[in-house]
Formats: C-alpha cells, sequence, structure tokens
C-alpha cells in the first residue's frame, strides 16, 4: 500500500467514524430501543455494500454534480436540523410531546454529500488496491456498522446515567449539528485560501483569550442549567 492509498483509506476511516458518531448521538438521544438502533445500523450496513457494488456503474457526472451542489445542500440539512431541533425541544419542553422518533432521522441520515465523498473515496481505494469492491463494502459496511451501534449505546447509557437523555438533549444536538453545518461552508474555505497566503506571526494575547474562554464557557454553562430548569419545572409541572 502506498502513502497515498494510505491517506485515502485514512480519510475514507474518519468520515464513517463522523458518520457513525452522528448518527449514534441521533439514536443515543432518541427514544429507540436497541432493535431498532440494530436495524439503522444494518441499514448503513447494506448501504455501504451497495455503495461499492456500483463503483463503475455511476456515471461520473452524477457524483460531480452532487458535489457541485455541496453548499446548497449544507445549507439545506443545516436549516432543517436547527428548525426540527428547536421544534423537538419545544414540543418536549411546552407540551411534554416526544418527537424524537421521528425528527432523529434528520440528524441519523447520511448527509448526500458524504455519502458520495464516500462514494468517490470508495472508487480511488476500488482502482488503487487489488480488492473486490464487494469486500471493500463489507469492511466498510462492518466499521459503519460497529460504530454506529457502540456510539449509540454507549450515548444512551451516559444520559441515562447523567440524567439528560430526552427529547430535548436531542434537539440540542440537532440545533449543534445545524450551525455546525451552516458554518463549515463558509469556514472550510475561508482556512484553505488562508493556506495558500505566507505565514504571518499573529500575536497572543493570554488575557483577552482567557476572558473570551470565560465568556463562552459562562454562555455555555447557563444554557446547561436552564435547560435542567426548565426540565426540572415541566416535571414539577405534571
Amino acid at each position: 500500500m502506498t502513502e497515498i492509498t494510505g491517506l485515502i483509506a485514512t480519510g475514507v476511516l474518519i468520515g464513517i467514524a463522523i458518520l457513525a458518531l452522528k448518527t449514534g448521538i441521533g439514536c443515543g438521544f432518541a427514544s429507540l430501543n436497541r432493535r431498532e438502533v440494530l436495524y439503522l445500523a444494518s441499514s448503513y450496513f447494506l448501504l455501504s455494500i451497495v455503495m461499492a457494488l456500483l463503483v463503475g456503474i455511476i456515471p461520473s457526472d452524477l457524483t460531480e454534480g452532487i458535489l457541485a451542489a455541496g453548499v446548497t445542500m449544507h445549507l439545506i440539512i443545516a436549516i432543517g436540523l436547527i428548525l426540527f431541533g428547536i421544534h423537538t425541544k419545544k414540543e418536549w419542553l411546552s407540551c411534554g410531546s416526544d418527537h424524537s422518533r421521528k425528527t432523529f432521522l434528520i440528524l441519523s441520515l447520511p448527509c448526500p454529500v458524504c455519502v458520495t465523498a464516500t462514494f468517490l473515496s470508495c472508487v480511488i481505494l476500488s482502482n488503487s488496491l487489488d480488492v473486490s469492491n464487494f469486500r471493500i463494502g463489507l469492511g466498510l459496511g462492518t466499521i459503519f456498522f460497529i460504530g454506529v451501534t457502540l456510539s449509540s449505546f454507549s450515548i444512551s447509557t451516559l444520559a441515562t446515567r447523567f440524567g439528560v437523555k430526552s427529547p430535548s438533549a436531542l434537539g440540542t444536538a440537532m440545533i449543534i449539528f445545524g450551525l455546525f453545518y451552516l458554518i463549515s461552508p463558509i469556514i472550510i474555505p475561508a482556512y484553505i485560501q488562508a493556506q495558500s497566503f505566507p505565514s504571518v506571526e499573529i500575536p497572543f494575547n493570554l488575557k483577552e483569550t482567557a476572558t473570551s474562554f470565560f465568556i463562552i464557557a459562562f454562555l455555555i454553562l447557563s444554557g446547561f442549567f436552564s435547560h435542567r430548569f426548565n426540565r426540572s419545572t415541566v416535571k414539577g409541572g405534571q
């Protein structure tokens, strides 16, 4: 295996790990039983095999078109995550209504752009390695299955133990991921563009950095305790 092929394989594994973690967060905070989580993980397993078998069948123009629309898709996904995340939190905190069994799908379903990028990576792996497409899909599917189930069960167990497993927590996770999807098309191209410029020394002010850190930490803790207070108020009212 050459160095370039190793980097490609590492990129594929990192992409799968991120997708598996995102799916696990959605399943972990939603009101799902273990059998339903296994069903969803199995669908990812089958999807990986199908993606690998489609190598050489799907025209490159189609995948290039999907990647070209990546920014638009990210914005649509971001808006959907934020809106449904707010809806999930609001319905639970105000009415005690659990919509997590439906809204978690927006977080747990794979992003079309990420799936396309993984498919292209599978194409490169298929051309670089002397391995059949089925075995590539089988390996990726196995990693996907293990990643989804392990992250989902771990998050569910920890959230239950610390008393934060609720549709409200799922809504918060959806909003956070939505904000990430919203700013990533802006930050990533700007970062890549910045790498092309000569490096310039930027003065580091420890006092200002510490102040900014404490302000951000204060806002996060305020949101956390506000969330716990709202949950206790709703339970007390019931």
